[in-house]
């Protein structure tokens, strides 16, 4: 009996000790793995996770940066290709990697990218961190530039940035125009804003609240009924 509790005691304390240090000896094996079965330098493990991310090849890059975070934590390389490898799978995190290391691209493909999966993520002071150092190079950059504005508080920059993106083709800016103005009680213009949202989506509930409580506001409580009752249809 006491020889099964102390095989009992041994069992436990190798588990935890494992669990401690675990990190420590995956570390270990993925340096012999590396620097002595593959002969691969830090400069050549780069070097691998470049060519895989040119070469769309997103598995190898996942699995190099997995382990590159491990042997070279203070690699800048290895974090902007992990960045990279999440932006491409759509993930915020790459995103904010990116903006952390001040490595945003300069591509306007990837630019858009990571602005559009911000604004997603409703990262609205991000979203106007990466406009002002890079700039709003196409009508959806615009359009998120001008809605992070909008929840900022900063309404008549907003207005500037979003009447740019209407007028090249992003409608759905209409309503935060209106939204805008609504906040400068301006309550003409943004009726007029609006209702153009409304004509663009008739059935969308937030337009029609929103168009509901301009008229309260406004002291047209029979205009602002009449909305109401379109809620409940």
């Amino acid at each position: 009996m006491k020889f099964k509790l102390f095989l009992l005691f041994v069992a436990c304390v190798a588990i935890a000790l494992s669990y401690l240090y675990a990190p420590q000896v995956y570390r270990y094996y993925l340096t012999v793995y590396y620097h002595k079965i593959l002969k691969m330098d830090e400069a050549a493990f780069v070097k691998k996770i470049e060519d895989a991310y040119k070469n769309n090849d997103y598995a190898t890059v996942q699995r190099y940066c997995d382990h590159g975070s491990m042997l070279y934590p203070a690699n800048k390389k290895i974090k902007k290709y992990t960045g990279l490898y999440l932006l491409s799978q759509d993930n915020v995190k790459g995103a904010f990697i990116l903006i952390a290391l001040d490595d945003i691209p300069n591509d306007t493909r990837q630019l858009e990218k990571i602005i559009n999966i911000l604004d997603a993520n409703k990262s609205y002071k991000e979203v106007v961190m990466v406009v002002r150092k890079k700039g709003a190079r196409t009508p959806l950059m615009q359009f998120c530039y001008g809605k992070a504005l909008f929840f900022m508080g900063n309404d008549r920059q907003a207005l500037i940035v979003l009447k740019q993106a209407y007028g090249t083709g992003i409608r759905e800016s209409d309503y935060f125009i209106g939204a805008s103005y609504h906040h400068l009680k301006d309550y003409n213009n943004a009726l007029v804003w609006y209702k153009k949202a409304l004509s663009r989506e008739p059935s969308n509930q937030e337009y029609i609240k929103a168009i509901a409580s301009l008229y309260k506001q406004m002291g047209d409580y029979p205009e602002a009924t009449q909305y109401i009752m379109r809620l409940q249809q």
